[in-house]
């Protein structure tokens, strides 16, 4: 039984998982302020328009950086395989980044049309358009991931840019690919609360809107961080039995213990933390507990990776 994974796999799905984590946030965050939008409309209370404001402010700066790191490991990939921009992968590499530009500028179009045109269908569909962007930037950006590990990988080498994406995300029906994004919808809910949750403890001093809207504000991102958390859980569960099935079908070979333990242990305990700040009457002083929970919910999509990563080096099918 192999405890821990060798330190190829795991300096590469670290950084990955933590990427992948800040990625399914900024794809959240849009669609967690445009709810909360709406709710200040329908309950005619001001504190989840100033959540959604903030979280907009977020997700803007949170798409800037996404967008620039993601060019400057596009970069170095090129630089250590120059046949990358060359071959079948040159439209592929550059469609994650195209697409979190295009998220980001609908973002802050989001944010700063807030006081001329807030509440209009305009503002709305910007919005949704952030959203919609980073939910295609992370299909895209997986199903990459996907094409770069497979041995003999999927794409074309001849063939249009339209032909290529399409070969891109054509994965088979039995693709670990698929429970992987059906998991992504709910950890991108999680990953924005948790985001969001984090982001409101910088917020305090700078935007002074009173102890009470605080108070609301991080119990409501605590409550989206634990759903979403608990709800993508049997996901995972059902994706590291995937995993594990495609390693050893008859299970006697498991990938590395320590990261498939983490994957669902470190969720819990995430979860519990958001428990103790929702059931708080001062969840300003967990300040600790909200970014210890945000860590443990970064390294899981870590430990996730690492395992999927194992499961690849095998050339199993994925």
């Amino acid at each position: 039984m192999i405890l821990f994974p060798d330190a190829a796999v795991w300096s590469l799905a670290l950084p990955g998982g933590i990427l992948a984590c800040l990625l399914l946030a900024v794809t959240g965050l849009p669609f967690l302020c445009l709810a909360w939008q709406r709710l200040s409309v329908a309950k005619r209370t001001a504190f989840p328009d100033k959540l959604a404001r903030q979280g907009a402010l977020l997700a803007t700066l949170a798409a800037a950086v996404l967008l620039a790191v993601s060019v400057a490991v596009i970069v170095r990939m090129v630089q250590m395989q120059p046949d990358l921009a060359e071959g079948p992968f040159r439209v592929p590499l550059m469609a994650p980044p195209a697409l979190l530009a295009g998220s980001m500028i609908c973002a802050s179009i989001y944010l700063f049309g807030w006081r001329h045109i807030r509440g209009s269908v305009m503002h709305r569909f910007v919005g949704l358009a952030a959203g919609i962007g980073g939910l295609e930037a992370t299909v895209t950006g997986f199903a990459l991931v996907r094409a770069l590990l497979l041995p003999g990988h999927p794409l074309p080498s001849a063939a249009s840019p339209a032909d290529t994406m399409n070969a891109l995300i054509g994965a088979p029906v039995d693709s670990l690919l698929w429970p992987v994004l059906g998991q992504s919808v709910f950890v991108a809910a999680g990953a924005a609360g948790a985001l969001c949750l984090a982001w409101l403890l910088t917020r305090r001093a700078r935007d002074d809107f009173g102890r009470d809207y605080y108070n609301y504000a991080l119990g409501v991102c605590a409550r989206w961080a634990l759903g979403g958390t608990l709800c993508a859980l049997p996901v995972g569960v059902y994706v590291l039995y995937r995993a594990a099935t495609l390693t050893s079908p008859d299970l006697t070979v498991l990938p590395p213990l320590l990261p498939l333990i983490g994957t669902l242990v470190l969720p819990l305990a995430a979860c519990g933390l958001w428990g103790t700040v929702i059931r708080s009457a001062t969840p300003l002083r967990h300040k600790v507990g909200i970014v210890s929970a945000l860590v443990l919910l970064m390294v899981a999509c870590g430990c996730e990776a690492s395992t999927l990563a194992y499961v690849v080096r095998l050339h199993a099918p994925m």
